[in-house]
C-alpha cells in the first residue's frame, strides 16, 4: 500500500493541514507549540480574510473561482468543489510530505467538503493520512449533524485513520460554568495534544524507537482511531494509568477490542522497571484484539517530573453499530442538480476578491499581507487573538504537571 522508507532515511517530513475555520484555529495553536523542525503547518480555507489571520508559513486559499474568497457558506458541496478546483496546489503540498495530518470541523462547508477530497488525493499519491476532526454540538441542529456524519463517512473511506472528537463531549467533560470561548479553546487544545503527540512519536529517537515505518504499518488498518495520553505519579496504579490513556473522555465512544493495531509511546525516567514495561504491554493486549499488532516504544527522560507517561494510538476500529445507518440524504459528493446549478451560478456571480489571480485556482497568501479589518479591534472579540494569548500564557508549576512531556521538551532540555 505504502512505500516503506529505508532505515537510513532523513527525518520524516510531516505536513499538518488545518482545513476550514476550525482547522485554521488549530493551526494557530500548533504554531505556538514545541513542534519538530520537520513539521510544516498549512492553513487551508475558502475564506480569504480568515486566512490572513493564520500564523503559519503557508496559507492556501482554495476555490478562488467558486467562492470568490468569501467562504463556502456552510455548504459541503462548495467545499468539495473548491478543493477540486485547487487540486494541483493541494497535491504539491501532499507530495512533499512523508505523512499527512488533516484537521478541521465537520458539519460546515469547507472542512466537511474539502477534507474527504484531500484524503482521496493522499490515497492516490500513496501518502499515509491521519484525520482529526470535531463534530457539532447537538444544539446546532439535525441538518448540521447529518452533514457532519456524511463527511466523516466519506473521510473514513479515504483516510487511513480518523479520530473523531464530538463537541458534545465538552459539555460532559468540562466545568458547567466554562465560557463558550474557553470551551472552544479546550477543544482546540485537545486537537493540539493529539497532533503534537502523533508527530513527536514518529520524530523522536528513543531507547526503544518508534519510526515512521512502524507508524505506517499500524495505520494501514483503515478505519476509526482512538488516542489518549495519561501520566503516572509515584505509587499510582499502573493498570489505572493505562486505562486512563485508553479512555479519553473527549473521544467518540468506540470499541477498542476491535482495534487491529496500536502504537504505545512510553516516556519515563531511567528508573523504569522491566516489570512495568512488561505490564504495560500485557494490559494493552488484554484491552485490544488478540490479533492486533502492538508496537511499544520507550524514551528515557531523566528530568521527567512524574514516573512515566503513556500515549496510546489504536487504529483500524470499525464504525460503531449506532453510526452505521444509511443516511436519508445523499453524501456530499453526490450533488443534486440544484446544487450543481448553484455552483455554476456562483462561478459567474461576481469578480474575484481583490488580490486574487483569476488564472490560478488557489492562492498561497503572503504571511506579511496587512489587510484593513472590516471593524476596529475595539468593536469585537477576536477569537484568533484570544487563542494566541491563551497559548502564550506562561506555565505555572501546578499547571505544568498536567502537560505531556512532548509539550515540555524545550523546558526539560534547558532551551
Amino acid at each position: 500500500m505504502f512505500d516503506l522508507l529505508p532505515n537510513n532515511s532523513h527525518a520524516p517530513k510531516i505536513s499538518v493541514l488545518g482545513v476550514g475555520g476550525c482547522g485554521c484555529n488549530t493551526i494557530n495553536q500548533l504554531s505556538k507549540a514545541q513542534l519538530a523542525d520537520n513539521v510544516q503547518l498549512i492553513a487551508v480555507n475558502t475564506d480569504a480574510q480568515s486566512l490572513t489571520m493564520c500564523e503559519c508559513s503557508v496559507r492556501l486559499q482554495i476555490g478562488t473561482e467558486i467562492t470568490k474568497g468569501l467562504g463556502a457558506g456552510a455548504k459541503p458541496h462548495k467545499g468539495f468543489e473548491a478543493a477540486k478546483e485547487s487540486e494541483a496546489e493541494l497535491k504539491q503540498h501532499i507530495e512533499a510530505a512523508d505523512i499527512v495530518f488533516i484537521t478541521g470541523g465537520m458539519g460546515g462547508g469547507t472542512g466537511t467538503g474539502a477534507m474527504p477530497f484531500i484524503a482521496t488525493l493522499a490515497k492516490e499519491l500513496s501518502k499515509p493520512l491521519v484525520a482529526v476532526v470535531t463534530t457539532p454540538f447537538s444544539l446546532e441542529g439535525q441538518k448540521r449533524a447529518q452533514q457532519a456524519k456524511n463527511g466523516v463517512d466519506e473521510l473514513i473511506n479515504a483516510a487511513d485513520a480518523v479520530i473523531v472528537l464530538p463537541n458534545d463531549k465538552l459539555i460532559d467533560a468540562l466545568d458547567k460554568k466554562i465560557s463558550m470561548v474557553n470551551a472552544f479553546y479546550e477543544s482546540n487544545r485537545i486537537l493540539q495534544d493529539v497532533l503534537q503527540g502523533l508527530t513527536t512519536t514518529i520524530s523522536q529517537s528513543g531507547l526503544i524507537n518508534i519510526d515512521l515505518n512502524d507508524f505506517i504499518e499500524v495505520i494501514s488498518h483503515q478505519g476509526r482511531a482512538a488516542m489518549g495520553v495519561a501520566r503516572q505519579q509515584a505509587n499510582d496504579d499502573l493498570q489505572q494509568t493505562i486505562a486512563n490513556a485508553l479512555q479519553n473522555p473527549l473521544l467518540e465512544k468506540i470499541e477498542l477490542t476491535q482495534a487491529k493495531g496500536a502504537i504505545v509511546s512510553v516516556i519515563a525516567t531511567d528508573n523504569i522497571e522491566l516489570s512495568q514495561y512488561n505490564l504495560i504491554g500485557a494490559c494493552l493486549q488484554q484491552q485490544l484484539n488478540a490479533d492486533a499488532m502492538v508496537i511499544i516504544g520507550l524514551t528515557i527522560v531523566p528530568e521527567l517530573d512524574c514516573e512515566l507517561e503513556l500515549m496510546v494510538i489504536a487504529t483500524g476500529i470499525e464504525t460503531p453499530a449506532h453510526l452505521q445507518q444509511t443516511p436519508a440524504n445523499e453524501l456530499i459528493t453526490s450533488h443534486s442538480s440544484k446544487e450543481v446549478a448553484a455552483v455554476e451560478r456562483d462561478l459567474h456571480a461576481e469578480p474575484n476578491a481583490k488580490g486574487i489571480d483569476s488564472n490560478s485556482s488557489a492562492v498561497v497568501i503572503d504571511a506579511q499581507v496587512d489587510k484593513k479589518p472590516r471593524f476596529e479591534p475595539s468593536e469585537l472579540l477576536n477569537l484568533h487573538d484570544f487563542l494566541r494569548q491563551k497559548s502564550a500564557i506562561a506555565i505555572t508549576e501546578e499547571d505544568e504537571l498536567e502537560i505531556p512531556a512532548y509539550s515540555r521538551r524545550a523546558k526539560l532540555s534547558g532551551v
